[in-house]
Parts: C-alpha cells; sequence; structure tokens
C-alpha cells in the first residue's frame, strides 16, 4: 500500500477574504423586515367636572366639602353624611328646615307645640347649625322661626352625623346642619315661578330667577322671593311668612 502525500500552497484571492467588519457592515445596510404596529384608534373621553351646585343634580349630590371643607364625593368622606338636594325638597315638598329634618336619617325631634321643635342625634341635641359653611348658634325651641326656615332659599342642607369638630369647633357630637344657599351661577337667564293651593286655605307662591348682569356673563344676579299664608286645624291660628334672598357674584378675570 502506498499513499501519495500532496504539497501546494492554496492561496485565495483577496478580494474573496470577507473580514468581519465588512459582514457587520453589510448586514447594517441590508433592508430590515420589521412588523409595524397596529394603528392605535383615537380615543376621545366625554365627561365633565363634578358639578357644584344643586341646579345640575338630581337627587344624588355627586360632590361635596361637608365635613372635610374639601370637593369629596360621600363615599370618601369618613363620616356619616346625608345631604337633601333642591329637587328632592320641590318633590317632597319639604318646605322649612322643619320638614327637611323630618325626613333625614338618624335625627329625631322633639315636639315643644306647633312651632317649635328640638332636633337630637346619637342621644345628644343638635346644637351645631352653619350657614353657607360659617358656624351659627340657635336654639330652636326658643328662636321662633328658625326651625321654619323656608326651603326656597336653599340649594342643598347637609348633615354630618356625629364629632364635627373639624368645621363647628367645640360643641356635642350630635350632627351638624348645614344650610347652603341659593347662588346666581347661569351665564344665561333663567328662572322659575311655582304658584300651590292647599288645605286651611293654604297659598304659596315662589319665583327664583337669574340673569347675567353683563355681556359676558362675568357679573350675575339671582333673586328669590316667595310669600305663604295658611290657617291651621288649630282655632285661631293663622301664619304668614315672606321670604326674600338676592345674590350676586362676580368673576375677576
Amino acid at each position: 500500500m502506498s499513499f501519495t502525500t500532496l504539497n501546494g500552497n492554496i492561496q485565495r484571492q483577496p478580494g474573496l477574504a470577507p473580514s468581519a467588519l465588512a459582514a457587520c457592515i453589510t448586514l447594517a445596510l441590508l433592508p430590515s423586515t420589521s412588523l409595524a404596529a397596529p394603528a392605535e384608534e383615537t380615543v376621545i373621553v366625554e365627561g365633565s367636572a363634578p358639578a357644584a351646585s344643586s341646579d345640575e343634580q338630581d337627587y344624588s349630590v355627586k360632590s361635596t366639602t361637608a365635613g372635610t371643607k374639601m370637593q369629596m364625593t360621600q363615599r370618601d368622606i369618613p363620616q356619616s353624611v346625608s345631604i337633601v338636594s333642591q329637587q328632592r325638597m320641590e318633590d317632597q315638598q319639604l318646605q322649612t328646615l322643619g320638614d327637611v329634618m323630618d325626613n333625614t336619617l338618624g335625627i329625631s325631634k322633639s315636639q315643644a307645640d306647633s312651632d317649635r321643635s328640638s332636633y337630637y342625634s346619637r342621644g345628644f341635641q343638635i346644637d351645631n347649625y352653619m350657614v353657607d359653611g360659617i358656624p351659627t348658634y340657635f336654639e330652636s325651641r326658643w328662636n321662633l322661626g328658625d326651625a321654619l326656615s323656608d326651603t326656597a332659599l336653599f340649594e342643598r342642607v347637609e348633615v354630618v352625623r356625629g364629632a364635627n369638630g373639624l368645621m363647628t369647633g367645640t360643641g356635642n357630637p350630635s350632627a351638624s346642619i348645614n344650610m347652603i344657599r341659593k347662588h346666581a351661577t347661569s351665564r344665561e337667564f333663567t328662572g322659575n315661578v311655582s304658584a300651590e293651593y292647599g288645605s286651611w286655605n293654604k297659598q304659596r307662591y315662589v319665583t327664583d330667577l337669574q340673569s347675567p348682569l353683563t355681556a359676558d356673563g362675568n357679573v350675575r344676579g339671582r333673586i328669590v322671593a316667595g310669600y305663604q299664608n295658611n290657617d291651621s286645624w288649630l282655632d285661631r291660628y293663622n301664619s304668614e311668612k315672606n321670604v326674600l334672598l338676592r345674590d350676586c357674584r362676580c368673576r375677576f378675570g
């Protein structure tokens, strides 16, 4: 057996010897194929800020400053809160503050006579009253007319049950009642007029008008006027009252 050994030099042409750098450049210049991301659809969000006025809210008030002074929903308030809106007062004919208290959860009443009552919550008499968030004080048994405050002037009534020292200062841990009056909020002329007739010669008239006072609506005015006269099942009893509210709002800038 014989073996033949072939000895020779194999030479490669310089143009056929690719280098690592040339390979990288070549790969970089090659058109790359990529999967294009699908075009995203345009999402349009329609909504509005929580209404601060009960004119824009029905039975459920979307947000309130009751209990915290911050605009929050009732779910986020760490206290028991009831809000009686203007719409509910109109539908259920809650025409006095006493009527509102009679239809508020967790509030009980002690009647002194035909017009004077005391209200209680959680075992204590309520003595924390506010008007537009400003604390005031009255004893409903001895201040004739306080319990008969006409709701034609109110946008809503807020009741915070339990201790509320953050808003009212010192006081018993019964509840606090905040009466929010109507304000000029509309940039257009709006209003309503109502008349009511009922038993015991009752007659009641309420006018609520608001209008811009300037062309741009930055100055607005509102007036609420009412009159009521009625007899009673009691002999020689007659009640007559007049209510009036005037409000002017200015916005600068």
